[in-house]
């Protein structure tokens, strides 16, 4: 089961309607019974809000291409890095698996594409339905009310009526959504992603085939690399971690690295080393606060590279070595 979503177009307007207008949608909606031009107006409505940023709406698409529903990131505020979230998918669509797809679909835009720490998803209290499909999210916090009290009065203020107040986190969200593939077999089809934490290749292609190869994965879609080496019974180096610039900053790397010293753990290693440029100096700071201390410096490692590096106006000359204990 998958599910596509896609930008409004007028052509999907006699879908929507009809979808809409079932009395089980439209009344867990609170809509009015409304025609086609309603609709229509919807759609165009809903163009202007994205081409201005204030909404990112969209159309659930099933397998087959046919309308399903409908999602959207409302209220986004830049400021706060958070937005609401609204959806619904037609009556005959109920109960099927659709929901946890859809809500995948638009949050991986909202975390991986807005940055957004948070997403909001309220429901009349009424609307028992809505809030049971919510409360089936693995990723999902409920009942937030008090967490976020300007929020939920905001949410009742707009629906003129009582609510409740659920919310998304993006490190849930990463989490859950992030996982690791061993690679089995050819390794070269992962060189550019390798090229991404090295950019000397003659060196990436020394330790290609050595050690264990990761795919980090973001749900289906490739969302970096891990490379680890064993240096003795006890002791793992993690050579090569990269991850995609779609994925950077959204604390990807974080939850890897999460993933990576449990499975160092559970297979025996006592201690994980890793190296990078003392140019790096997001990559420095980032091992710390996971934990890492210095171990050595290894002086003039990148001297010789056949291009010079730079980072932060500064010369990639030394490789820092960084080491945890598990």
């Amino acid at each position: 089961m998958t599910v596509t979503l896609v930008r409004h177009d007028l052509k999907y307007a006699e879908a929507i309607h009809a979808l809409s207008s079932m009395p089980q949608v439209r009344d867990a909606l609170g809509l009015p019974a409304g025609k086609v031009e309603d609709t229509i107006h919807f759609i165009k409505r809903e163009r202007i809000d994205e081409e201005e940023g204030k909404t990112v709406p969209r159309v659930i698409l099933d397998e087959e291409g046919q309308v399903i529903g409908v999602t959207s990131l409302m209220f986004i505020d830049r400021h706060k890095m958070s937005c609401h979230m609204g959806s619904w998918l037609g009556y005959e669509f109920w109960g099927k698996g659709y929901n946890l797809e859809a809500k995948e679909a638009i949050l991986d835009i909202a975390f991986f594409e807005l940055g957004l720490l948070r997403v909001f998803a309220g429901a009349r209290k009424v609307n028992i339905r809505s809030q049971k499909a919510q409360a089936k999210l693995p990723f999902i916090r409920l009942g937030v009310e008090n967490d976020y009290p300007d929020e939920h009065s905001w949410l009742e203020v707009k629906e003129k009526q009582l609510c409740v107040l659920n919310v998304f986190e993006r490190e849930d969200f990463v989490r859950y959504r992030i996982s690791l593939k061993n690679v089995k077999g050819k390794r070269e089809a992962f060189l550019p992603q390798l090229l991404l934490a090295d950019e000397n290749e003659e060196m990436v292609r020394k330790y290609l085939y050595q050690g264990v190869l990761y795919e980090i994965k973001c749900g289906k879609a490739l969302a970096g690399v891990a490379l680890l080496i064993p240096q003795s019974e006890t002791v793992i180096e993690l050579k090569n971690i990269a991850i995609i610039s779609r994925y950077q900053g959204k604390g990807v790397g974080k939850e890897v690295l999460r993933q990576l010293t449990d499975i160092c753990q559970q297979q025996g290693y006592r201690m994980v080393l890793v190296g990078t440029a003392n140019s790096s100096i997001d990559t420095i700071a980032f091992y710390q606060k996971a934990g890492f201390r210095m171990e050595s410096i290894e002086k003039d490692f990148f001297y010789h590279y056949p291009e010079p590096i730079y980072e932060n106006g500064i010369r990639a000359l030394d490789m820092i070595f960084f080491s945890k204990l598990l």
